[in-house]
């Protein structure tokens, strides 16, 4: 059961998404922003007065909440704080830099699994928690979901909804606004909570990009989004929507 917070006092910040039409599939262009979907859809929780610095240590060198985080942050003068594996500035990925760029306080940790950046990331929060706060995996949080669900109920309801996922966050937001719509996910990352999403599994690796011939005709994220795009092109009925979360 879908626990939904009540985000009544919540509007979105952002213009509304943009649709367009590619290869026959409606096409919700939230790359657009500058830190895609988890940018928009973390905002009602982002914004929270009380705190001065977000935390995350979940994040690969290839991941987008990064960006997402440190744009939000900077809209709001809080402080974004990274843990991520170590990498020379020269081995540092267009969405690591792209993060700096923004004001991400990025911690690098040496031998950096993802269990030991994420360790490292709630040590830093234990340390001062009045004014930390620590987020989880894939933004994946009720306030988020229900902020996902708020924005996608202003959009006709589709027959068939594709999207990537990792922690499952998005697709969970959009089946709480669509419940009448064939939800179709690419897994791309970790196992999460796809809901009642027919699940694909991309054989690409999670930090390598999209073969070149298998890429979407507009910007998204080589090693996420664009991922989901050969899928759609062999699966997905004409007039079906994909929602592009970054670039």
């Amino acid at each position: 059961m879908l626990i939904q917070e009540d985000l009544s006092w919540w509007t979105d910040p952002y213009p509304a998404p943009v649709i367009e039409i590619h290869e026959g599939i409606h096409v919700v262009r939230d790359d657009l922003i500058t830190g895609g979907s988890k940018q928009r859809f973390g905002d009602p929780l982002l914004r929270d007065e009380s705190i001065d610095e977000w935390v995350y240590g979940s994040s690969p060198a290839t991941g987008y909440a990064q960006v997402a985080l440190a744009a939000a942050c900077a809209k709001y003068n809080k402080k974004a704080v990274l843990f991520m594996a170590d990498r020379k500035p020269e081995n540092r990925t267009d969405l690591q830099n792209k993060a700096i760029s923004l004001g991400a306080d990025i911690h690098w940790i040496p031998n950096g699994m993802l269990t030991v950046t994420e360790k490292r990331a709630r040590d830093y929060v234990a340390a001062d928690p009045s004014r930390r706060s620590l987020l989880p995996i894939g933004l994946d949080h009720t306030m988020v979901v229900e902020a996902i669900r708020i924005v996608a109920s202003k959009i006709p309801e589709p027959e068939e909804v594709w999207t990537v996922g990792s922690s499952g966050t998005l697709t969970r937001g959009l089946q709480a606004a669509w419940p009448n719509s064939d939800f179709h996910c690419v897994c791309v990352g970790h196992k999460g909570n796809y809901g009642r999403a027919k699940l694909y599994k991309s054989p690409i690796a999670f930090n390598k990009p999209v073969k070149i011939e298998d890429a979407p005709p507009f910007p998204s994220a080589p090693t996420y989004d664009a991922k989901a795009w050969k899928f759609v092109r062999e699966h997905a009925r004409p007039g079906a929507l994909f929602w592009n979360v970054g670039s």
